[in-house]
C-alpha cells in the first residue's frame, strides 16, 4: 500500500484488507456468551422501557476515520462513510429483532455489489457483550455488528426516568475481524430532564463507555496479536411512550497489532461518529 498521509481509500477491497486488522469492535461473536455484572446507582419501579411490538426504520450514518503508523515510521489517513438502513422490532418479551435493508459505502468502488442479508436479535434489557448476535448473513454484515452493538441504549430492567443513573459492565469473548479477542466493558448511563425534539417529548439517555480487547489471529499464515482500549460517548433520546427517536455517539480506539515472526508493530488509531434516526411506529 502507498503510504500517503491524506489519501483516501477508493477501492473496497483495500478497504477490507486494512479493516481487517483496524476495526476494533466490529465483528460476529462466537456461539457462547458469558454471563454479565451489572449494577444500578438508583432503583426505577415504574420507569419507561422499549416499546413492546414497536417497528421501526433505523438510518445509521457511520463516519470512520483511521490512521496507521506505518514500520517506515510514515502515517497514512484512511477515511470512509457507511450508510445502514436497519428495520428494528419488538416483541412483548422485550426481544428485539434487527434486519439490515440497504448499506451503501463512500467513497463507493466497481467491487461493492448488493445489499448483504444482515440480521441480529437479542434482548434490550441485556448488558452482555454479545447481546444483539448475529442470527444471519455473511462477512460483510458481521462488520457491521459494531453498529448494531450501538443502535439501542442498554435500559435496567426497571425503565428509565429523568435525573437517574446507573452502570453495566460485562466480560466475554468476540470476533473482532481476524481475531478473537476478549473484551471488558465498563459503561457509565444517566438521563437528563424531558425535552422536545421534532415534535416529541424525549428524555436523553447518555452513556460514558470504556471498552479494551485482547485478540489472537491469523493472516497468510503468520500469526499476530492484538491490544486495543477504547471509549464510547453519545446521547440517545426517547420518546415517553418508549420510542427511540434519534442517537449519536462518538468513539475512539488506539490498537496495537504485533506480528511476533516479524517482530513487526502497527500502532492504530480509529475514530468514529454514528449518527442514527428512527422513523415510523
Amino acid at each position: 500500500m502507498k503510504p500517503a498521509l491524506s489519501k483516501s481509500i477508493r477501492n473496497r477491497t483495500a478497504l477490507v484488507s486494512c479493516a481487517a486488522l483496524l476495526m476494533a469492535c466490529a465483528g460476529q461473536p462466537p456461539a457462547s456468551e458469558p454471563a454479565p455484572t451489572t449494577g444500578a446507582t438508583k432503583s426505577v419501579k415504574s420507569g419507561i422501557l422499549l416499546r413492546e411490538d414497536w417497528h421501526a426504520k433505523a438510518v445509521v450514518d457511520r463516519d470512520d476515520s483511521i490512521i496507521l503508523t506505518l514500520p517506515s515510521g510514515e502515517r497514512q489517513l484512511q477515511h470512509f462513510d457507511r450508510r445502514a438502513v436497519f428495520t428494528v422490532s419488538t416483541d412483548g418479551s422485550g426481544r428485539v429483532s434487527i434486519r439490515l435493508d440497504s448499506l451503501t459505502y463512500h467513497p463507493r468502488a466497481s467491487a461493492d455489489g448488493a445489499t448483504p442479508e444482515g440480521s441480529w436479535a437479542g434482548q434490550a434489557t441485556d448488558p452482555s457483550i454479545n447481546a444483539l448476535h448475529l442470527t444471519g448473513g455473511g462477512a460483510q454484515a458481521a462488520e457491521l455488528t459494531s453498529v448494531v452493538r450501538c443502535l439501542l441504549p442498554r435500559l435496567p430492567l426497571g425503565g428509565i426516568r429523568s435525573q437517574m443513573s446507573w452502570i453495566d459492565s460485562a466480560q466475554g469473548n468476540v470476533r473482532v475481524d481476524i481475531f478473537t479477542a476478549n473484551e471488558r466493558r465498563t459503561a457509565v448511563w444517566s438521563t437528563g430532564s424531558p425535552s422536545t425534539r421534532a415534535g416529541d417529548e424525549v428524555i436523553p439517555v447518555r452513556v460514558r463507555e470504556d471498552f479494551e480487547q485482547l485478540g489472537d489471529g491469523s493472516q497468510g499464515g503468520r500469526r499476530m496479536t492484538m491490544t486495543s482500549q477504547g471509549r464510547r460517548s453519545g446521547t440517545y433520546y426517547m420518546t415517553r411512550d418508549g420510542r427511540m427517536s434519534s442517537a449519536r455517539l462518538d468513539d475512539s480506539v488506539a490498537m496495537l497489532i504485533s506480528i511476533p515472526s516479524s517482530k513487526q508493530v502497527v500502532p492504530t488509531m480509529r475514530y468514529g461518529r454514528t449518527v442514527v434516526r428512527f422513523s415510523g411506529e
